[in-house]
């Protein structure tokens, strides 16, 4: 039986997971430097030990009000091919091992264009997780936008 440990997170009063395998760091001091003009649900960028890496606004990407940061808040530092990005929660619950008899996939009902993001459904502890999927938490097209800013921001 297959296993996979998940990163999992709360926004608001929902959890979320991510496969670890994507996560490089989890963070509690940051700064996060607003960028004018950058693409929609980029919130700004983060010095992490000299790397410039965006930060991504789960929020915004959900439809959740921005909310002022408290002192529980973090960000995931996660890596997709060769882009770092940074996603800000709300709390780091914990890391748990989950196997393949708790991995759902996403119900036909729920897909779609706006639910892209979801990689699974996991049931943890007797609670339903959302499963984020790093690959489609953005459009292509969003992706190249990422790509352009960093190397940008680079130059």
């Amino acid at each position: 039986m297959a296993e996979e440990k998940h990163v999992i997170f709360k926004l608001e009063n929902e959890s979320y997971s991510m496969n670890i395998d994507y996560i490089r760091a989890i963070e509690q001091q940051y700064t996060i430097i607003p960028l004018p003009n950058a693409p929609e649900n980029i919130k700004g960028m983060i010095n992490l030990r000299g790397d410039i890496i965006p930060v991504y606004s789960l929020r915004a990407r959900f439809s959740m009000d921005e909310v002022e940061r408290t002192k529980e808040m973090q960000v995931l530092i996660a890596k997709s091919g060769n882009i770092q990005l940074a996603f800000e929660v709300d709390a780091v619950v914990g890391i748990e091992t989950v196997d393949d008899s708790h991995h759902r996939e996403v119900p036909l009902i729920v897909r779609g264009e706006a639910t892209n993001y979801m990689g699974g459904i996991l049931n943890i502890n007797d609670g339903i997780v959302v499963e984020i999927s790093m690959k489609n938490i953005m459009t292509e097209s969003e992706w190249e936008d990422l790509d352009e800013l960093i190397h940008h921001t680079m130059e």
